[in-house]
């Protein structure tokens, strides 16, 4: 049973490893001016997009995780909406090359905690309000299922040539 636990966890580093190389490998293939067309439903662009996949892994994740390592069932804050981070901290003037260079370096920063972490440390608890109490291992599956959902709508929303329209006259 510990195995499939071990090789699982295994499965998920690699995965947050190979992450920042398919933000990169998206921001190369499209046109810089691309980025700032508002594609999304919600009138967002791609530039918004990235950013916020960006803040939400420095500001909200990555803290959280440090906290959940550092102190004992820490107290961790909520976030009034999903895209907080565009409204607090969006710069339009940003190059994408910066935004994702900041994803990657964030990254690759703390996945050395995440490679070394004695077994253990995946059950240390932080307790989230409206989550409740969750383990670091819930946290770096957020980590990862965050990015990885955003990652797929801007190579869905970057495929989709045409800006978002809304059907209401």
């Amino acid at each position: 049973m510990f195995s499939q636990l071990y090789e699982y966890r295994e499965l998920l580093i690699a995965r947050l490893d190979a992450q920042p190389g398919e933000f990169a490998a998206l921001a190369e293939a499209l046109p810089e001016a691309e980025w700032f067309l508002r594609r999304a439903p919600d009138g967002a662009s791609l530039h918004q997009l990235a950013a916020h996949v960006r803040d939400a892994e420095a500001l909200a994740y990555w803290p959280r995780v440090r906290r959940i390592l550092t102190e004992d069932r820490p107290h961790l804050d909520p976030f009034p909406h999903h895209r907080w981070s565009v409204e607090a901290h969006y710069r339009a003037d940003e190059p994408v090359a910066s935004i994702v260079a900041a994803f990657t370096r964030v990254r690759e920063e703390h996945m050395a905690q995440i490679r070394s972490l004695p077994p253990e440390a995946w059950a240390r608890l932080g307790f989230h309000p409206p989550s409740g109490p969750r383990t670091l291992q819930w946290w770096v599956e957020r980590l990862y299922t965050h990015a990885r959902d955003h990652l797929a709508e801007l190579r869905r929303l970057a495929a989709d040539k045409q800006p978002w329209t809304s059907w209401l006259p």
